[in-house]
């Protein structure tokens, strides 16, 4: 096994729970946006926007579970990382096209979580392919679910 793929098998579980976790935190702009908007991403809240605001952190805080679920879940590495990626890539793509707009200045710290998490998928399906998870995975449960 190479070096690089080793790495990828040691660091999946805990590097997609932390940033399974950064990622789900975003959803208390579904519960809380009119203290979230302004205080988290620098923006005004406008309550016109409720709805699309809170739909947002409902569907990003959904993504930190499915991250922290393909942590611990093998078989969904696949699914969720391909999707992880698209809608990652997707919001650093969106940052870095508004970059001198005042209102990306709530962003720069999504933009770098987000960053870190595509280069590392990438680096992940680059080394470890897009198949089932190896036997010699240990993040891998047994048999036993265990």
């Amino acid at each position: 096994m190479s070096n690089l793929k080793s790495f990828f098998f040691r660091t999946f579980k805990p590097f997609y729970l932390v940033t399974g976790a950064g990622t789900a935190l975003i959803a208390i702009f579904a519960f809380f946006p009119s203290w979230a908007t302004p205080t988290i991403a620098r923006l005004p809240f406008l309550v016109e926007y409720t709805i699309i605001i809170q739909h947002w952190g409902i569907m990003v805080g959904l993504m930190g579970l499915f991250m922290m679920g393909a942590a611990i879940y093998p078989q969904w590495r696949l699914p969720i990382g391909v999707y992880s990626l698209v809608e990652k890539a997707f919001m650093v793509w969106l940052v870095l096209a508004n970059a001198s707009q005042p209102f990306a200045a709530g962003f720069w710290i999504p933009f770098a979580l987000d960053l870190t998490v595509v280069v590392y998928t990438i680096g992940y399906f680059a080394f470890c392919g897009f198949g089932s998870p190896l036997q010699s995975d240990p993040n891998r449960p047994n048999s036993t679910g265990a």
